[in-house]
């Protein structure tokens, strides 16, 4: 099955943090322990915080895709693929600590795995890739990267000490 559809979204990434999730803000899904900060993301259910990498705050583009297989951004500097379910459709949303935008993708399905990029072109902008899954993939970083990430690196999903 064929599906597509992009939408592009200027954030204000703010407290090292950028989020995809599919219910509404949660103090307590929020909160990182120190294996989060060394993996770079905290990882729920229907909940993903990942590290824009990028200090302070500033803005940056995120595109947000839904298609039926991921192809990797030539400019792409950390890949991530994790599990997401969209357990409430009107909930979905991209956001940082200091805005937030719903998600207008077809995103009919319950499970996806969702590709998080950091890319490099004229300036840093963000990738999130969503393919309709049937099993669930297992968290893990898809290439190697300056900042710890090892290709096929198993990720740990949840809080993490």
């Amino acid at each position: 099955m064929q599906v597509d559809g992009t939408q592009t979204v200027d954030l204000l990434i703010s407290h090292s943090q950028i989020l995809v999730r599919s219910r509404g803000f949660d103090e307590e899904l929020s909160r990182w322990g120190h294996e989060n900060i060394t993996q770079g993301a905290l990882l729920h259910r229907d909940y993903l915080l990942f590290d824009p990498i990028v200090e302070d705050a500033f803005g940056a583009n995120v595109i947000l895709s839904i298609c039926s297989e991921f192809k990797m951004d030539l400019g792409c500097q950390r890949c991530i693929v994790a599990p997401f379910y969209v357990v409430d459709k009107e909930q979905v949303e991209v956001a940082s600590a200091a805005e937030k935008f719903k998600i207008n993708l077809p995103l009919n399905d319950e499970l996806y795995s969702v590709y998080y990029e950091v890319c490099e072109g004229e300036e840093v902008f963000y990738k999130f890739t969503f393919i309709p899954s049937i099993n669930v993939v297992k968290p893990q970083y898809l290439l190697d990267d300056p900042w710890g990430g090892a290709k096929g690196k198993k990720m740990i999903a949840g809080f993490a000490q």
